[in-house]
């Protein structure tokens, strides 16, 4: 109960926050509505496409609540009440995997409406769709603590985003890239929600197999939970 306050509370301040708004919803459509335009054939993309959006749309709400609350010393607040650093923790990074789904799904659907075959696994799809927002959520929670200026946040979050469209293989599979490469790819949490969902979507994946992207993308997930935990306790 002490979680779901805690959850809704953030819904209701930051999702029209204009960090949320700009970076975690406009960018990802415009930029997903874009590559539906210039290219025809769009199923090879949807998978790139769907992780964008929720990498970006995770990132940006969470790194919105602390931004403010950091800046604003309101966080504090949080850290008075009777609540353990990882209620706290699990509170930041569920609120912004909710908002990362909505987004996500829009997404989903927007380019669902393009693809030549459809969804080959509807269930799959959005089930890989709450665990990668989930770890990229916990991702966004653990960078907007680690950094200790917040001012600074948006731009450190910009500086490992961006490259990971790429390194991730949203674009253009991995396998098309050098060895160098497609080791930059292979510690990027992009790079499994990519494989997982090209599996679920069109039914093959490129270099991963499912079923270790899907194991691999939750432990980065938990790791990232674990390390913001850690991360609270040096701060405050």
């Amino acid at each position: 109960m002490k979680i779901l306050a805690i959850v809704r509370k953030e819904l209701k301040e930051y999702m029209l926050k204009p960090g949320s708004i700009s970076w975690g919803l406009i960018f990802p459509l415009v930029f997903t509505l874009s590559f539906i335009v210039r290219f025809v054939d769009v199923d090879h993309l949807a998978p790139g496409l769907v992780s964008i959006s929720a990498l970006f749309a995770t990132t940006s709400f969470v790194a919105s609540s602390l931004i403010f609350e950091r800046r604003l010393k309101t966080f504090e607040r949080l850290l008075l009440a009777p609540l353990r650093y990882g209620e706290i923790v699990l509170a930041k990074v569920l609120v912004g995997a909710l908002f990362g789904v909505m987004v996500s799904i829009i997404t989903l659907l927007t380019v669902a409406g393009f693809l030549r075959y459809g969804i080959s696994h509807p269930v799959l799809t959005l089930i890989v769709i709450a665990v990668a927002n989930f770890t990229f959520s916990a991702f966004g929670v653990y960078l907007c603590l680690a950094i200790k200026n917040p001012i600074n946040i948006m731009s450190y979050l910009n500086l490992l985003r961006l490259p990971m469209i790429f390194t991730g293989g949203a674009i253009a599979p991995l396998s098309l890239y050098p060895t160098w490469f497609l080791t930059v790819g292979l510690v990027t949490p992009l790079t499994y929600s990519v494989e997982c969902l090209r599996f679920s979507i069109l039914d093959y994946y490129d270099i991963i197999p499912f079923e270790y992207s899907m194991l691999l993308l939750s432990i980065m997930g938990m790791l990232f939970f674990v390390l913001s935990i850690r991360t609270l306790k040096k701060l405050y």
